[in-house]
């Protein structure tokens, strides 16, 4: 199989970023339990509430779209994520080359070869060597189209175009990328997400996708859509840590982001998703501080790496830079001093050299965290506060170029808000 391992399976995860602010808004997490019905459009209205606070905020200037895992699923169910899922062999078929094709030969293998630019500093799951009939596509393009599909699965928004509208618009991004022309502006997409004549068509065929990933690949090829892989840039890569000595569900996720100018309208799949939302980071953070809960590990990590941008324009300027250095695999190590527990990330001064990635046991530094930060100040970790059980960031190392790490300064801010209203 294209994507599983002995001991985790590769996935991807997309963040779609929108313009398009919910203003003024509180998220409620709790809203209706999965364990009760689907929640409807009606009850939606209830889990984002007006707010009277108008002064800006880091992460306020652009909404990010969340999805509610069933109470059924076996891998973070109850909680918030971004759309996403394992990748399907499918995924990775040489099929797919008769879909790009539709831009134009000489278009198809210049997108393909961006995409996959600087391959020897890819982290594992990109780099890999897999077996030859997984191996016509690149992986880069593959996880994409897992990204893409899982999105259309379980939040209905399907980032694809026409291939004859797209040829143009491909060759453009592609030459402009060539001769470092390229405008970080035209790679997101700028005309709503694809909408058919008759809305059942989409509908039907989203259905058949949830029961099996194949007919995503055998869909683009009857409507003559091509998945919009240009639009996804790499942001992140998290392989699931160790919890115990059981380890039955862990994931090499990619994570990518892409960024529109509209508001694809969602809706949950009533299977694997009860629930779909848009709001700011800030706001999804100050849910999660004040509910103690709610959403992923990698997501509230992740939310606070999104307050540093102001809009999502500024979020696209980064992503699209020039230069930019592939992202590196990170697996958090867990740590444990007197007080609290610690995720320990790459790049710490605490980072094991050479981590075990199928039997690592927690580290016990046997001091206080004031004190073991006092001694190791170069910082990529996470803790959680005994008392209250949720995650803050500690980050005061340099990221790689075009990266940014947690926005602290944003997280105290949200936690001192939170704390004052206490």
């Amino acid at each position: 199989m294209a994507a599983v391992l002995k001991h985790w399976r590769e996935s991807a995860t997309l963040i779609l970023a929108t313009s398009k602010v919910s203003q003024g808004l509180v998220v409620n997490f709790a809203g209706a339990k999965s364990s009760e019905k689907s929640v409807t459009p009606e009850q939606n209205r209830d889990w984002v509430r007006g707010s009277d606070e108008t002064a800006y905020k880091s992460g306020t200037g652009f909404d990010v779209l969340m999805i509610k895992r069933s109470g059924k699923s076996k891998f973070m169910p109850d909680l918030h994520v971004f759309p996403g899922g394992v990748a399907d062999d499918s995924d990775f078929s040489s099929r797919w080359l008769a879909v790009f094709k539709r831009l134009g030969s000489d278009t198809q293998k210049t997108l393909f070869s961006q995409i996959s630019e600087k391959l020897e500093d890819a982290c594992p799951m990109i780099a890999r060597h897999r077996e030859p009939e997984f191996s016509t596509l690149p992986a880069d393009v593959a996880f994409r189209i897992c990204a893409i599909r899982e999105t259309f699965e379980e939040a209905g928004v399907l980032l694809a175009r026409p291939a004859l509208d797209s040829r143009k618009l491909v060759k453009r991004i592609c030459t402009e990328r060539e001769d470092h022309s390229y405008r970080a502006q035209s790679s997101g997409s700028l005309n709503t997400a694809y909408t058919h004549e008759d809305p059942q068509v989409l509908k039907t065929w989203r259905a058949r996708v949830n029961r099996d990933a194949g007919q995503f690949l055998e869909m683009c090829l009857q409507l003559d859509l091509v998945p919009e892989i240009w639009c996804l840039k790499e942001w992140a890569n998290w392989l699931t840590p160790i919890h115990g000595k059981e380890n039955r569900r862990r994931f090499d996720t990619f994570f990518y982001v892409c960024c529109v100018d509209h508001k694809p309208e969602a809706e949950q799949d009533f299977g694997e998703t009860v629930n779909v939302l848009w709001a700011p980071p800030r706001q999804l953070l100050s849910a999660y501080f004040q509910e103690k809960g709610g959403l992923g590990y990698p997501q509230i990590y992740e939310l606070s790496r999104l307050l540093n941008f102001a809009s999502a324009d500024d979020l696209l300027a980064l992503v699209s830079s020039s230069g930019r250095a592939r992202v590196e695999r990170w697996f958090p190590v867990l740590g444990v001093c007197t007080d609290h527990i610690l995720t320990i990330m790459p790049g710490d001064e605490l980072y094991p050299n050479e981590p075990d990635f199928v039997a690592q046991e927690p580290i016990n530094f046997h001091v206080t965290l004031e004190e073991l930060n006092r001694a190791h100040p170069s910082q990529h970790r996470n803790y959680v506060n005994s008392q209250d059980q949720i995650y803050c960031p500690l980050y005061s190392i340099k990221p790689q170029k075009g990266h940014v790490g947690p926005n602290e300064e944003g997280v105290q801010s949200i936690l001192d808000e939170y704390k004052s209203k206490l």
